[in-house]
């Protein structure tokens, strides 16, 4: 994925990544502490929240130093919240790799996400753009509350309407890639006006970004979490015609990404379509 970032964006990117290490130093933690920060940030994934941020921040012309602080914010609270994911799912495994609960329990699971959420705190106040913290506090206030309203509706053991569904979502993933976005543009001080505009694109990304992860996730069996295809199945549809409903609004999303993103960056959102379409349409690429 990174193949396709400017160079000033993968610099940055490589000064975020120090920094995530920097936060799990072990000279201020317990051991069993330290290894359950350092979990993901050893075994992390994409990057794809600080790489949207970093990328905003660049297009538009902001401030790169401001926003590598702001980017380990944001991953911050991503990490802080897989961490908990796992404690509420029971995950044993992620990407496949032992899970920090499964390794060293929950209670320490839940105390490395507390130590993430601090440094949220911290990068982001760093920034010296009071927006930024702000907009910290509404994305993850927004992850807890669809956290919440799954749990709630999985224990109810309620059918799940495709609205209910697209709230989850839009809290649960949509939010911190939406958040990502809009603070990569703060850190560029451009008007307000465009705010919203980049506010939209950062929430339809983060859309499309959980719909296609659960059409993939549908394909290769996956029964446990709330997902589109299962909820079209649980309000009527045979499985295939869920599938190919789920695969239409996929499709869909793409295209309106890409007019978002022509709208809100014109010439210079070509990097950001590249970059969506490489990672997002992986292992999808048959299904268009």
């Amino acid at each position: 994925m990174n193949l396709y970032l400017p160079r000033e964006v993968e610099l940055a990117l490589k000064e975020v990544v120090k920094c995530l290490f920097d936060i799990c130093r072990g000279r201020y933690l317990s051991d069993r502490l330290y290894k359950s920060t350092l979990h993901y940030i050893t075994n992390r994934g994409k990057l794809i929240r600080p790489i949207l941020l970093l990328l905003t921040c660049h297009m538009l012309n902001g401030d790169m130093e401001k926003a590598v602080k702001a980017a380990v914010a944001v991953e911050c609270v991503h990490v802080a919240s897989l961490l908990q994911d796992d404690v509420f799912d029971m995950h044993r495994e992620r990407r496949g790799v032992s899970t920090p609960r499964e390794l060293f329990g929950d209670f320490f699971s839940i105390l490395a996400s507390n130590v993430f959420i601090a440094k949220a705190v911290e990068y982001s106040i760093l920034t010296g753009v009071d927006k930024v913290p702000m907009e910290i506090a509404r994305a993850a206030v927004d992850l807890a509350d669809g956290e919440a309203l799954e749990l709630e509706l999985r224990e109810q053991d309620s059918k799940i309407h495709p609205h209910h569904y697209f709230s989850i979502i839009r809290k649960k993933t949509a939010s911190l890639i939406e958040a990502s976005m809009v603070i990569g543009a703060y850190l560029s001080r451009i008007p307000e006006r465009d705010i919203l505009k980049i506010r939209m694109l950062g929430r339809l990304l983060g859309i499309l970004y959980q719909v296609r992860d659960d059409v993939i996730d549908f394909l290769d069996g996956e029964k446990e979490k709330v997902n589109i295809v299962n909820v079209f199945v649980n309000n009527g549809l045979s499985r295939d015609k869920a599938l190919d409903k789920a695969i239409k609004l996929l499709r869909n999303l793409f295209r309106s990404v890409d007019k978002a993103i022509d709208s809100v960056f014109g010439d210079k959102g070509q990097i950001l379509k590249l970059l969506v379409h490489s990672s997002l349409r992986v292992h999808i690429a048959d299904l268009f």
